[in-house]
C-alpha cells in the first residue's frame, strides 16, 4: 500500500493493543522520520517516538485521550509556518504508518513538555496495532461543491487533487479548507477562525490545513504531475470572502 492509497483507508482508532512493536519494524519507522519532507524548511520540528506499552497509565493530560502503546510527539520552534508545516510533515508520517498496517489517532489535546532548546509540542499521534474491537467509524466529509468557489470541478487532475483533500481529518472535524481553481493552480484557503477562537484552536486550524496540503501534494504525485507548494506574490494574492488565503499548489503534466 502506498502513502497516496493509504489517505482512503485512515480513520481514527481509539483502541490499541498494548504491545511492543518488533525491534527491526521499529527501526524502519525511525529511519522514515529522518526522510520526511517538510513543507517549510525554515520551520525547525522534531519528533519523538514515546514507548508506553508498559504502562496503564496515561502518558499525556488534556482531554480525548486514548491509551496507545506509543506516541508520536512533534514539537517545533517558533515560526509563522511551524503549524501548517508540522501538520505537513505528520500526516506523510501517519500515512507511512497506516500503510503498513498500524492504527493512528491525532490527540489535538494532549498535553507534552516542552522540549529542549525552545522547541514547543504542537501536536501527538498514538499509534500500534488496533485492538479486535476497534470499530471503523464513517467519516462525515463535506461535498466538493462545499468546498470549491466554482462547483462543479471538471478538471480532472484538479478533481482528485481536491478529492483528496477533502477526506483529510481535521480537529472537530471542522474541515477548514477551501479552494480556488485555476489553470494549473489550485489556491488553498482556510475559513478565517471567528473572535472567541482560542490560541490552541488557531494552531490546529493551521495544523489541519497542512494535513490537507500533505494529500494534495501526494495525489499530484500519484497523478504524475510536477507540482509544487508555494505562495502567491502579495500583490497578486487571491481573495475569497470569509477565508484566509495559505498557499497555492501549482501543477502541470510531467514533461519526458
Amino acid at each position: 500500500m502506498t502513502q497516496y492509497e493509504a489517505i482512503g483507508r485512515r480513520h481514527s482508532v481509539r483502541r490499541f493493543q498494548m504491545t511492543a512493536i518488533d525491534p527491526h519494524i521499529m527501526k524502519q519507522i525511525n529511519c522514515f522520520i529522518q526522510t520526511l519532507a517538510p513543507l517549510h524548511p525554515q520551520a525547525a520540528y522534531r519528533i519523538a517516538v514515546v514507548e508506553a506499552y508498559n504502562t496503564q497509565k496515561h502518558v499525556f493530560k488534556g482531554m480525548f485521550l486514548v491509551q496507545a502503546p506509543y506516541y508520536l510527539v512533534l514539537s517545533a520552534k517558533d515560526h509563522p509556518f511551524a503549524a501548517v508545516n508540522a501538520g505537513y510533515v505528520m500526516e506523510q508520517l501517519v500515512l507511512y504508518l497506516v500503510s503498513k498496517g498500524f492504527a493512528t489517532c491525532y490527540l489535538g489535546d494532549a498535553k507534552s513538555k516542552p522540549d529542549l532548546d525552545q522547541y514547543q509540542p504542537m501536536i501527538v499521534v498514538a499509534f500500534g496495532k488496533a485492538a479486535a474491537t476497534a470499530v471503523k467509524k464513517p467519516a462525515s466529509r463535506k461535498k466538493i461543491t462545499e468546498l470549491v468557489n466554482q462547483p462543479p470541478v471538471a478538471q480532472q487532475n484538479a478533481r482528485k487533487i481536491i478529492e483528496a483533500a477533502r477526506i483529510a481529518p481535521s480537529a472537530f472535524n471542522l474541515q477548514p479548507w477551501r479552494f480556488m481553481m485555476q489553470d494549473g493552480k489550485i489556491h488553498i484557503f482556510m475559513k478565517k477562525e471567528s473572535l472567541m477562537q482560542t490560541k490552541r484552536m488557531k494552531e490546529l486550524t493551521l495544523l489541519d490545513i497542512g494535513i490537507a496540503m500533505c494529500h494534495m501534494a501526494l495525489a499530484a504525485e500519484e497523478l504524475w504531475l510536477d507540482w509544487r507548494l508555494s505562495r502567491e506574490d502579495t500583490s497578486k494574492e487571491p481573495v475569497w470572502k470569509g477565508c484566509q488565503y495559505v498557499a497555492t499548489l501549482y501543477y502541470e503534466i510531467k514533461s519526458f
